[in-house]
């Protein structure tokens, strides 16, 4: 068994094999070199145009602490005495009031 040659071998199981299975063996190589080809470049190009569409400023993180309380940190500067709004749960009333231009309700 020193003497076995693994080129031989697929040569000869290429000769020997039918003529659409040949054709199959010639085409599949190219095929997945071009498809891999493919791949490549259709992932560098969107790769680039998601940079690009990322090009605004952080507004808000969200923090889960251990209590398992959820915050709400705003990056941005505020303006006047305004809070930038999140409505999360419906909460207290005076929160929608102060929304629409109501001043809170004293208590």
């Amino acid at each position: 068994m020193t003497d076995y040659n693994f080129w031989a071998h697929l040569l000869d199981t290429f000769q020997s094999s039918p003529d659409l299975i040949k054709a199959i063996w010639l085409i599949i190589p190219p095929a997945f070199v071009l498809g891999l080809v493919a791949m490549t470049m259709r992932f560098r190009i969107e790769s680039k145009r998601a940079d690009k569409g990322l090009d605004g400023e952080l507004v808000y993180s969200v923090h889960r602490d251990k209590q398992n309380r959820v915050h709400i940190i705003s990056h941005i500067k505020q303006v006047g005495d305004n809070p930038p709004l999140l409505f999360l749960d419906q909460g207290p009333g005076e929160a929608f009031e102060y929304a629409e231009g109501k001043p809170p309700l004293k208590r």
